[in-house]
């Protein structure tokens, strides 16, 4: 059942991104490789995070754009830790703004489908990111602080990713 979700939320992008893309010349598309070390409580029991997005939106003014993120990020355990592996499907909304021509803030908001080695099927929490990078000609480069709620105690998960990649704008 949570594949054919899954499933039909990449195809709704894809849908999405087409119509855009029908509608209005100024979008921006893309993809990238993420590598990150977690912080506060969740670097006591994991020592990284690895993963891939990809990215599409539109222009809404002449450097903003609405953008939509889906990934994979799976966070690697230390050896003592009960929970094992954790892996996270981000499905994010969010802006990514140009304030001069190589240099671009962003920030999302959404959902994010969670699961461990001790539950069965993924949980879903807010998830959210802040970051800011640099563009070179369509490659990117990018720093952000990624987190997602924490579902039986207070405060969240955080992390720092660098994200390498791509957007074609």
């Amino acid at each position: 059942m949570k594949q054919k979700f899954l499933f039909s939320m990449f195809v709704a992008c894809i849908g999405f991104t087409s119509v855009a893309v029908a509608q209005k010349a100024n979008t921006i598309f893309g993809g990238n490789v993420i590598i990150g070390a977690p912080l506060g409580d969740l670097r006591n029991d994991y020592r990284s995070v690895v993963g891939i997005e990809g990215l599409a939106g539109f222009g809404v003014g002449q450097n903003v754009y609405l953008t939509g993120t889906l990934g994979f990020q799976s966070y690697a355990p230390e050896s003592f830790n009960p929970y094992g592996k954790i892996t996270m499907v981000p499905l994010k909304a969010g802006v990514r703004f140009y304030p001069v021509n190589n240099f671009f803030l962003t920030g999302n908001a959404g959902l994010g489908l969670i699961r461990d080695e001790t539950i069965d099927a993924r949980e879903s929490r807010f998830a959210y990111d802040i970051g800011a990078g640099l563009s070179f000609s369509i490659f990117n480069a990018s720093v952000h602080y990624d987190g997602w709620q924490k579902k039986n105690t207070n405060g969240g998960s955080n992390s720092v990713l660098l994200k390498l990649g791509i957007a074609i704008r």
